[in-house]
């Protein structure tokens, strides 16, 4: 093994990592490019780019591999659907994302591997079917630390991959070495070939074996096309006939050869048939337009060279059998409205009939799945496994499918998207997570300078050299050869490095785009600049329209004068800590609550974090797993949790009086919004109730209360009010909630009165929640450790703001912050906070009636 291998750590959703992970994704300019997005299992392939240019080739072998067990194989045959996303289509021409791809792995791929996971987990699962779909779960899976038996019915791994795709186009030794690489890797994995389902082994035995499974069972059989004449012996299916190319049969053909389909099948075996003995001439006939046909257009384009004809619409309706030869009988097509799927649907064009003489017909127009088992258990749906996707899951709850034999043929890359997707859900039921977050792939990034080429913008897409049928076509010479380094090198400085968005005026996406129209626009066109500069100079919205609501951001902390500064901020620390009741100590003046509605998997993460920040959460249920004060909120009425450290109620209808148990060492507190205060803080009081939570959403027992509404900052204003005027400023403590997402925001809540800020919404997007209409929406692409690492760090990045906000107003303490610390700069603020607004007379307070 070479001695700079880097250290490789798995970055995706099925497990932890066990050390961190090359990730940059919370860089504040990250974007996901559209390349990455493309990309079905979301590979880096701006930062791989980048590394490349630098030279960096073991950073850019780890970014390639990170969510690609098959990067070998997919740096010759992928299909690439991150090249037409690339903006530079539209100049000239896409970056050769997958030729580079190639030219890592070429250099790097058969020296360098990853570091092996072990078992860690007593559950095993079981596969059938060691494809691209199984053997990435089974990846995913291992890595988790679950031991997993993969069940394969051909002598080795790979499936299509294998057996499906021919040597000139993928050498057995590039599969072997992501074969080796793998099972390296994932040492938890058992493979065992020459097992058939339902011949060497039942569903019911591998049940009984694991504790769940997982179909990943191929489109392995060839569909006929049901036309007269079809049975005839020198009528053979695609899939079939490249098996046995890929077995390494070489068999003397009739020299004319016709190939019904147009897609990837079809492209290998026209392609492959023509190397065979005896052939000297192979059409492709196709029902559909130019336009229409979906097989990839570079293979396209190398199997014109090769001189295979093309024939477009044109429609097989019988083989006619002429005595020793054959004939394919065809009708001409024309494009008719859209079917179901979008696309437009052949129709035959009536006395358009021909034949076309041939020897053989090898029909590539689709695939299906096939499995006697899996039908006599009522799994199969017509040549498919019957499959939810949105769950992975069969109609047996211990059983899930995968890949094309359960959703139809696709690509190796979409078949590992699949892959990765059952493992998902797969870990989800053994960990009994009922109903799991649902699947996404993950986009991660690596920080990366870009090129510095100056000649980036000129250099022309390099193509790798293509070889052609080669002098001895039938020992299937590589048809292509991987780049060199000089060409590598200038091939990966064209790309724009969508992912470094900076959202700036200097450097963005649109930016950049702009900057290249106006440098291929002549001087003279004055209209085309002058539309780019218009855009880029329009002016901005007014920030403070007529309807403008009260913000934390129309407050602003005044800075210390010199008669006041007694201390030096700067120099001296500043104290963070605060309490409740001096019963719950804070090390951070922020609490966690409006969160009910969080799902388990982010709850896990919360949990983690609130242990390590020296925070508290007020929450219905205890988080799993947490070390942190728990506040329980409950309805009166409600039995008092004994692990929480408190009790504080809510009264969703609104307060009204009731009989409190007040538990003894523990608080007791209300929760209150703006209508209950007068009723409110007398009867807290009144029953010498410890805390109160200012509520000022829609209710803070309610699904994602703060995005029900503009947040009701009065509430906070009034009770500060009516403490002082009853001068019990001191006998109860506020927390403030409803708005809060900043330190900044917790300081001036400080400053208001308020003992703690709370924070629901900032947490839930730390937690990697996205905002969707009505409420935050999650997904399984984060670990724990990555929820609880981007919840802990916006808890502290909130401490650390609190704290410099207190240091500029002259405090070493952050409870130290005082309304006369404030000043509003707008009407709306100064009504919703009750803080003078700059300009106006000394002592003068907009008040909310005005």
């Amino acid at each position: 093994m070479s001695t700079n291998v880097i250290t490789v750590y798995d970055i995706n959703r099925v497990r932890p990592p066990k050390a961190p992970a090359r990730d940059d994704v919370q860089d504040p300019h990250f974007v996901p490019a559209p390349c990455q997005v493309a990309c079905p299992v979301g590979t880096d392939a701006p930062s791989y780019i980048g590394f490349i240019w630098e030279e960096k080739y073991a950073e850019a072998f780890e970014a390639i591999t990170a969510t690609n067990p098959f990067s070998s194989i997919c740096g010759r045959v992928c299909d690439a659907p991150c090249e037409p996303a690339c903006r530079r289509a539209d100049s000239d021409g896409p970056i050769a994302i997958r030729n580079l791809k190639r030219y890592v792995m070429d250099k790097l791929g058969n020296d360098h591997h990853l570091p092996p996971v072990h078992v860690t987990r007593k559950e095993t699962v079981g596969i059938v079917g060691a494809g691209p779909a199984g053997l990435t779960a089974a990846q995913d899976l291992a890595e988790a630390g679950f031991e997993v038996h993969v069940y394969e019915m051909m002598d080795k791994p790979g499936g299509m991959m294998v057996w499906g795709i021919p040597g000139f186009r993928l050498p057995p030794g590039i599969i072997a070495e992501d074969m080796k690489r793998l099972f390296k890797h994932c040492p938890g994995i058992h493979l065992h070939c020459g097992v058939t389902l339902g011949k060497d082994v039942t569903l019911d035995e591998l049940k009984q074996r694991h504790a769940a499974v997982l179909m990943t069972i191929g489109s392995w059989w060839g569909k006929p096309m049901v036309i007269p004449g079809e049975t005839h012996k020198n009528v053979i299916d695609g899939v079939g006939f490249l098996r046995r190319i890929n077995a390494g049969e070489r068999p003397t053909l009739p020299e004319k050869v016709i190939v019904v389909g147009g897609g990837d099948v079809a492209m290998d075996a026209c392609r492959a048939a023509l190397r065979m003995p005896g052939v000297k001439e192979v059409k492709v006939v196709y029902r559909r337009g130019p336009k229409e046909i979906p097989a990839r257009k570079e293979e396209l384009h190398q199997a014109i060279l090769e001189n295979i004809e093309v024939i477009y619409n044109t429609q097989p309706v019988e083989v006619v059998d002429k005595g020793g030869a054959i004939a394919l009988r065809c009708v001409e097509t024309r494009m008719g409205q859209p079917g179901p799927d979008g696309r437009r649907k052949p129709e035959t064009v009536p006395g358009s009939e021909r034949d076309i003489d041939c020897g053989m017909v090898i029909m590539a127009v689709g695939q299906k799945a096939e499995s006697a088992e899996l039908d006599a258990k009522g799994l199969m749906a017509g040549d498919r496994v019957k499959t939810d996707w949105n769950s992975m899951r069969t109609e047996d709850p211990k059983v899930f499918a995968a890949g094309d034999g359960a959703f139809g043929g696709s690509t190796i890359v979409m078949a590992m998207m699949h892959g990765h997707r059952a493992a998902h859900y797969v870990k989800s039921f053994l960990d009994g997570i009922a109903e799991p977050l649902p699947y996404r792939t993950p986009y991660r990034t690596r920080r990366v300078p870009a090129a510095q080429d100056i000649n980036w913008e000129v250099f022309p897409r390099r193509e790798q050299k293509f070889n052609g049928l080669g002098e001895n076509p039938s020992s299937f010479p590589e048809i292509e050869t991987t780049y060199n380094d000089v060409t590598a090198k200038e091939e990966a400085a064209r790309c724009y490095r969508c992912d470094a968005e900076t959202g700036s005026s200097d450097y963005s996406v649109k930016t950049r785009e702009d900057i290249f129209v106006m440098a291929r626009t002549p001087v003279t066109d004055i209209k085309t600049q002058a539309a780019i500069l218009e855009k880029r100079l329009k002016p901005k919205a007014n920030p403070f329209p007529e309807n403008h609501h009260a913000s934390f951001d129309d407050l602003v902390l005044l800075p210390a004068n010199l008669s006041r500064l007694v201390i030096d901020p700067y120099r001296d620390a500043c104290n963070t800590a605060t309490d409740i009741a001096g019963k719950v100590k804070l090390e951070i003046p922020v609490i966690a609550a409006g969160l009910d509605a969080l799902p388990a998997e982010a709850k896990n993460g919360l949990g983690q974090a609130l242990s390590t920040v020296g925070s508290a959460y007020l929450t219905r249920e205890p988080l799993p797993h947490s070390k942190a004060p728990w506040l329980q909120l409950l309805e009166p009425g409600d039995t008092p949790n004994p692990g929480a450290v408190g009790q504080v109620y809510v009264m969703p209808q609104g307060f009204r009086p009731f009989k409190i148990a007040k538990q003894p060492g523990m608080i007791t507190g209300l929760v209150a919004n703006s209508h209950d205060l007068d009723k409110a803080i007398p009867f807290a009081l009144e029953h010498d109730l410890e805390m109160m939570v200012l509520d000022g959403s829609s209710g803070i027992a309610g699904e994602w209360p703060e995005l029900k509404g503009y947040p009701d900052f009065g509430v906070l204003r009034d009770a500060m009010r009516i403490v002082r005027k009853m001068n019990r400023e001191e006998d109860i403590d506020f927390v403030y909630f409803g708005g809060v997402r900043s330190g900044t925001d917790v300081a001036k809540c400080i400053g208001l009165g308020a003992k703690a800020g709370a924070i629901g919404l900032t947490l839930g997007m730390a937690l990697g929640g996205e905002m969707v209409p009505g409420g935050i929406a999650f997904f399984g692409d984060r670990t724990d450790a990555e929820r609880a690492d981007g919840a802990a760090s916006i808890i502290n990045a909130m401490s650390a703001e609190a704290s410099i906000m207190a240091r500029c107003t002259g405090k070493t303490d952050v409870r130290n912050i005082e309304p006369e610390d404030l000043r509003a700069i707008t009407l709306a603020s100064s009504r919703a906070f009750g803080i003078p607004l700059a300009g106006q007379k000394r002592g003068t307070v907009i008040e909310a009636a005005e």
